[in-house]
């Protein structure tokens, strides 16, 4: 089964207009961010193309000018756990550039994606010599720790219905029947920690209740507040 995109066309945006939006480099002068422009080293990468695998050499960061990229670990058994989802104005390579060692995670798109990439170097140098880039790189990496500190509650704590339901209304903030991603029942599944046996039967669950409505194609939330209280189950 997969869960539709049903979104508005992005209007196609320069490299330079991208960077002002993103906050890893909120505050800089128009001059910096043209430099930065003119450093960037543009990727088109296809639908289920992969960017790196674990453990490759992390020589790039790179910034989602469009498109969708997942991070995810692999166990030796074949079992995958997404970690978090990178949309456009984010950024990912992050961690093995820093450390300068090897990427903790594999990258894959998970729609046709258009990056935009910095170098470890070109990085190293713009963050010695811009204060508020540093500044913005320490904010995101903060937030980032919050992101994966509420992956392991989730993990733990909360129940598969729970953390479907909080899944659910992540991909959904816009309207009840406005899905922002494009999932399989496998992808969800490696989203909450389980199999999509059981994916399938906590979303057949859901319609039961009312909550829901999905068939192979789509899925349209039909009472968010339901779901907003079996998240709150622990």
């Amino acid at each position: 089964m997969v869960i539709e995109t049903l979104v508005k066309p992005e209007r196609k945006t320069t490299c330079a207009e991208f960077l002002k939006l993103s906050p890893f480099f909120a505050g800089l002068d128009d001059s910096v961010i043209e430099r930065i422009d003119r450093l960037m080293k543009k990727r088109v990468v296809d639908r289920h193309e992969i960017v790196w695998l674990e453990q490759e050499p992390s020589k790039t960061i790179y910034f989602v000018a469009s498109g969708l990229i997942k991070l995810f670990k692999t166990s030796p058994g074949g079992k995958e756990q997404i970690l978090r989802l990178v949309h456009p104005g984010d950024c990912f390579g992050h961690a093995g550039v820093f450390n300068g060692g090897s990427n903790p995670e594999s990258a894959q798109a998970m729609v046709p994606t258009v990056l935009q990439g910095l170098t470890s170097g070109d990085l190293d140098t713009l963050l010695q010599e811009h204060p508020q880039l540093a500044r913005n790189t320490i904010k995101l990496l903060a937030i980032e720790m919050h992101h994966y500190m509420n992956l392991v509650e989730d993990l733990s704590l909360r129940c598969v219905s729970g953390r479907l339901a909080k899944m659910l209304l992540t991909g959904n903030h816009k309207s009840s029947c406005d899905t922002s991603l494009v999932f399989t029942r496998a992808d969800m599944a490696a989203m909450t920690g389980t199999v999509r046996e059981v994916i399938g039967k906590s979303l057949k669950a859901l319609e039961d209740k009312g909550v829901i409505r999905y068939d192979r194609h789509s899925i349209v939330i039909k009472d968010r507040e339901a779901l907003k209280e079996i998240v709150s189950w622990v």
